[in-house]
């Protein structure tokens, strides 16, 4: 009964060793175990923000762009005034008396819009660029399809304005680099006010 109990006891005792040993690795010769990669790490450049300034050669780039488009607006509106010189029937001149030809004509004519829109901005701003919107003002202007009329105004007292502001003024239209697409102008003036002709026909004596 005693050796019963003994080996008993010793049983319980080997059975509590074996649980509390670590597990035993049991290396495998030989045999090639393979692991899965793990995926490098991808790197990503950072896209550009809307407010990131573009670089000098893209701006040198925008500048060339702008300066070929203003270039192909010149050359398109140097090409359209050779077409209507070359179309338009000269204005025969009877009489001697070009500002009335030239202001029955501006009655008579269509509008051309491409052409007279850009001709009545450059008009409009003339004054100020060229520093005289101090002494007249636009009184009225407008272009049609050959003729542009333009009337001013001084913008000081009467007394105080003499023909030596209106030869000033003139003086100042002539060196505007788009008065040279007008072949002839004409124009006549009081104490009051200024009108001008502008027109790219040619004039022909009777």
């Amino acid at each position: 009964m005693i050796l019963l109990l003994f080996a008993f006891a010793m049983g319980i005792m080997v059975e509590r060793l074996w649980l509390a040993a670590p597990p035993t690795v049991i290396e495998n010769q030989g045999i090639a175990t393979t692991h899965p990669q793990m995926p490098k790490e991808r790197r990503y450049m950072p896209i550009p923000s809307p407010s990131d300034k573009p670089g000098p050669q893209i701006e040198s780039a925008n500048s060339t762009i702008e300066q070929l488009q203003a270039q192909n607006r010149q050359l398109q509106q140097q090409l359209l005034v050779a077409q209507q010189q070359t179309s338009a029937p000269a204005i025969q001149l009877a009489n001697g008396d070009l500002s009335a030809v030239l202001s029955q004509q501006y009655q008579q004519e269509a509008r051309d819009g491409l052409w007279a829109d850009e001709l009545e901005l450059l008009i409009n701003d003339f004054l100020y660029q060229s520093d005289l919107s101090h002494l007249v003002s636009l009184y009225s202007y407008g272009c049609k399809t050959t003729v542009c009329q333009v009337e001013l105004v001084p913008s000081v007292p009467v007394d105080e304005f003499d023909e030596a502001n209106w030869r000033a003024v003139s003086k100042k239209l002539f060196e505007q680099s788009w008065f040279k697409r007008f072949t002839m102008s004409t124009s006549s003036s009081t104490s009051e006010r200024m009108q001008i002709y502008l027109s790219t026909q040619q004039v022909v004596d009777q």
